[in-house]
């Protein structure tokens, strides 16, 4: 008989594999438009494309009550320093150096970053199937990052900087659910970063001004997907399934998605996966079946809302 917490467990998931369907095409999607558009300039305005949907999808689910709780803004700041503004400026200019590929295996890099940070701050137990599961998720990536040939460059170190501070911004996040529900954190950060953005833009990279602003409009469509699905409707599913799994659960299960990248970089970009990425891709499938069968230690106890 399944119990209410394995029920919660299995709600979680589900959203936490819905958000990395949609997720595995951000990496695709931006290391193609940061090569058409200025890096921080594409962030900002899909950023700020995001918090406009939701925007209308809470004023339509009536949810503008916590907007103005001050207990959660503090932390919705967190939020948005270390999962929009700072990431978003380093991922974004290093994608443009890189692979598509190779920035959708090192956002992985993520997992061991929230396992530990986890561990401390929220004292969430490093079960030996986390640490197996982890282990196997990073050989994994290596496998496919090596495809032949191991090559690193500033791209790739830039990249692994910035995926190790979406766990900091998590950690924001779970305390922030608390307080406010996922779409009004999701707005928050969406228009806070998204208009930060677009001024760090506009004073960085104004030699180009002129050029970007057409690239931007040539380009709306690549904006409106990355700003609308990835930022906007991703999110909110991730944050779902984060009010029910451990951080280091939900970071773990997230890790999957560079097979469907690899799916939709074929589809889309006729990449066609090499051996190393196939057989790195199963390892990684594997870790992740291993968490999902575990259950979720000491989640916080948030009802809905």
């Amino acid at each position: 008989m399944i119990t209410n917490s394995q029920k919660e467990d299995r709600i979680g998931e589900t959203f936490i594999i819905s958000e990395v369907v949609l997720y595995s095409l951000f990496p695709i999607i931006i290391n193609y438009s940061t090569k058409v558009i200025p890096p921080i300039l594409f962030a900002g305005l899909s950023i700020i494309t995001a918090s406009i949907f939701l925007f209308f999808y809470i004023l339509f689910k009536r949810g503008f009550k916590t907007i103005f709780n001050k207990k959660a803004f503090k932390y919705i700041l967190g939020v948005t320093i270390f999962i929009i503004i700072i990431p978003s400026i380093l991922i974004y200019e290093g994608t443009k150096l890189t692979s598509g590929v190779n920035t959708a295996i090192l956002l992985q890099s993520e997992a061991l970053f929230a396992l530990f940070l986890c561990s401390i701050f929220f004292k969430e137990k490093i079960t030996k199937e986390k640490i197996i599961s982890a282990i196997l998720i990073i050989f994994g990536a290596t496998i496919v990052l090596y495809n032949g040939v191991l090559s690193l460059n500033l791209g790739d170190l830039l990249i692994v900087i910035g995926a190790s501070l979406y766990p900091i911004g998590n950690i924001f996040a779970k305390k922030a659910l608390k307080l406010s529900s996922p779409a009004v954190i999701t707005f928050l950060r969406s228009l806070i970063g998204g208009i930060i953005l677009i001024i760090i833009s506009l004073i960085f990279e104004k030699s180009g001004n002129i050029i970007s602003i057409n690239s931007a409009k040539k380009f709306l469509w690549l904006i409106l997907l990355n700003g609308i699905v990835i930022m906007a409707i991703s999110k909110i599913l991730w944050y779902e399934g984060l009010k029910r799994l451990d951080i280091g659960k939900a970071t773990t299960l997230s890790m999957i998605y560079p097979a469907f990248s690899l799916i939709f970089a074929a589809l889309f970009l006729d990449e066609i996966p090499t051996i190393y990425q196939l057989f790195g891709m199963l390892i990684i499938s594997i870790g992740a079946y291993l968490i999902t069968h575990k259950k979720s230690l000491n989640k916080p106890q948030i009802s809905p809302i």
